[in-house]
This record gives structure tokens, sequence and C-alpha cells, in this order.
């Protein structure tokens, strides 16, 4: 299925993020790692290095990723994150501005901001203008929502395939549909089955494996938890991901020190399992686990 990768990633750079208010928020992370602890990144003499506070632009409206409480406080899946690189990095105090996705791009540019925490993709002009980590730190989804009647054995694209349920019609010019032709070329002996129909709207699609029409529909999980509650309000669908394009936070050019810090926290948290486990709590499964790790 990894063969199919550069379609997908097609389909899901088309996603648009929204961007909402002007209004900013300011949250600081003062936890230190008790132990004292540098295993982020090589921080010279401790004893003699002062603590540098570093403030980054997050977004304020991409839930579960970033987003804003009624209290004014920030949180997320990519805020937790954040904070748990912050308690691995004494020599660094981040604090927080929640604003919406341009005001990050313009605050990083003006060098208000020494990152820009949201879900951006990679393309080769952000890399021109942009520092990238080595690890991302979120992911964007693409999935199932299947009916649940099918949740004991479906839990994997294989699985639908295997069961010989029924998708939604793909708009034929669609990058899901080469998607899922190019599934079944590789896949011959558990071809999904679907037809060839014009845009329906995702609500729509939803409510027709509700309805018991199809038995999945495929969409971005972020489109899935904006419609669940009122499309789907007595419970009856779950979601399936099949795969993740990875997602970055941007940093400029000259911050070199701090992302290579950043860089040896996230590679603990990773292989410690803190990264799994803030996926899980967020979206309700591992994304670090749907990545093609060729891919950027």
């Amino acid at each position: 299925m990894k063969r199919f990768l550069c379609t997908l990633l097609a389909a899901m750079m088309l996603l648009s993020l929204v961007a909402c208010g002007g209004n900013t928020t300011n949250n600081t992370n003062n936890t230190q790692n008790p132990s004292g602890n540098t295993s982020g990144g090589d921080t010279g003499n401790e004893e003699n290095t002062e603590v540098r506070e570093v403030l980054m632009g997050i977004n304020s409206s991409q839930p579960p990723a970033s987003f804003v409480n009624e209290d004014g406080s920030i949180g997320g899946q990519n805020y937790e994150v954040m904070v748990k690189v912050d308690e691995l990095l004494p020599q660094y105090t981040f604090t927080y501005e929640a604003v919406d996705q341009d005001a990050l791009i313009m605050g990083l540019d003006s060098g208000k901001y020494a990152a820009a925490v949201g879900n951006f993709w990679h393309n080769e002009k952000r890399e021109e203008s942009y520092l990238f980590p080595e690890y991302p730190i979120g992911g964007g989804v693409e999935g199932i929502a299947v009916n649940k009647q099918y949740e004991d054995t479906v839990q994997s694209l294989e699985d639908f395939a295997t069961a010989g349920l029924k998708l939604t019609p793909q708009e034929a010019s669609g990058a899901m549909y080469d998607v899922f032709t190019q599934f079944n070329e590789e896949n011959p002996d558990i071809a999904l089955e679907f037809e060839s129909g014009d845009v329906i709207a995702s609500g729509e699609q939803m409510k027709w494996v509700i309805e018991g029409r199809y038995d999945g529909a495929a969409m971005f999980s972020s489109e899935y938890e904006e419609l669940k509650e009122t499309v789907d309000p007595d419970d009856q669908l779950y979601f399936v991901p099949f795969y993740a394009v990875k997602t970055w936070t941007l940093y400029p050019k000259n911050e070199t020190q701090l992302v290579e810090d950043i860089d040896g926290a996230m590679k603990q948290l990773l292989d410690d399992g803190t990264l799994s486990e803030i996926s899980i709590e967020w979206f309700g499964y591992d994304v670090y686990e749907l990545f093609d790790e060729e891919s950027k």
C-alpha cells in the first residue's frame, strides 16, 4: 500500500486548514527536568548557561491538534507534545501565543516567533524559507467512517477490503479514486468495492453509511470529527485510519541549535512511547504508526 503514497499526499495537500480570529492567547510552560538531564541536545556548560525564553506561535483553531479553551488556556496534541519537549530542555522556557495560521507565518517571517507550531505540510518552497526538524509533530490522517456493526472485524483498510464491504462512490477525477484503484491493482485478491460518482459532501456520505446503503465513506479524520456530533448523534459510526501525512513545526533558518535540541527531545519521546501515548489520548490512535518513513 505504500506505493500509492504520492497520490495520497497530493490529496492531503489540498486540505485547507481553518483559520479563525486574530486574538492571541499566551501560555507559559516553566517545567524543567528535575533530574537536570539535558538529553534533548547539547547545552554546553550548564552551570553558566542562561535559561532562554522561547516565544512560539501556535495555531488557535486546529482541534484536536491545538486550540484555545473557554478559559483562555491552550490545549491539544501539538501543545502537549511541546510541553513534554520543554520538560526535557532545562536550558529553555517555552512561551506561546495562540493565533491563526496566517499570523503564525507572519510572526515567523518577522522574527517575532522562534517557532510556528501548526500542522504544516512539507514542500520545497517552505524548505527554502524555513527549517524543518527531523521529527514531525503530528500527521494529517485519512481513513474510513465505517458502520459500527463491523467494529469487531474491521480495523484497517485491508480488513475492510477482505470483508467485501462497499465504499461510497468516489469521484473519478479525485485523488482518492486513484488511491483505491492503485490499492486494487496491488491487492487483486481483496479488491475494494466502489463505484465512480459525483462529488458528495462527507456529511451526506456518513448518512448513507448509517442508513446501510454503503458500509464505509473515505474522508479526513478532521472532517469526521467535525461532523460526528451532528451527523451521527447516536454513535453508529467509527473511524478507521489507514494513512497519515506528516505535519511539521516550522523554524527560522537561524534557529539551528534550537531545532537540534528539540529533535533530541523528540527522539527520546518517540523512543519511550510518550508521543504515541499523547496521540492516542487526543486522536484515539497512534498517528506515528501510520507514517511512511521514507516520505517527508
